[in-house]
């Protein structure tokens, strides 16, 4: 007889699982575009002209890239806000296959 804590595990690595198998491919390009333009929604970011991603090889199911650099920097009391803005990007799209 399985329990509500055996139900629950089996739900969490569907749920995962089905998240890899979802989660849209992207170019480099499109992914650096949508970061700028998130980016600069932020009453920080405004002055943001280019946002640059990189790589990851990641083991499993993390994120294969995350933001490398915004352009020019945003003031050190800020730029924590952009990139919380943004955090949520590297976990809903995938990277295409391209390499550095």
């Amino acid at each position: 007889m399985r329990d509500a804590g055996d139900r629950y595990d089996n739900e969490g690595a569907m749920k995962q699982n089905g998240k890899l198998k979802h989660m849209p491919a992207k170019s480099r390009d499109w992914l650096e575009e949508e970061c700028l333009k998130l980016a600069k929604q932020t009453r920080s970011g405004r002055e943001i002209q280019r946002v640059t991603i990189r790589r990851l090889n990641p083991k499993g199911s993390a994120p294969n890239w995350k933001v490398a650099d915004l352009i020019p920097q945003p003031a050190m009391q800020y730029s924590a806000d952009v990139r919380a803005a943004l955090a949520h990007l590297p976990g809903t799209y995938a990277l295409e296959g391209d390499r550095d």
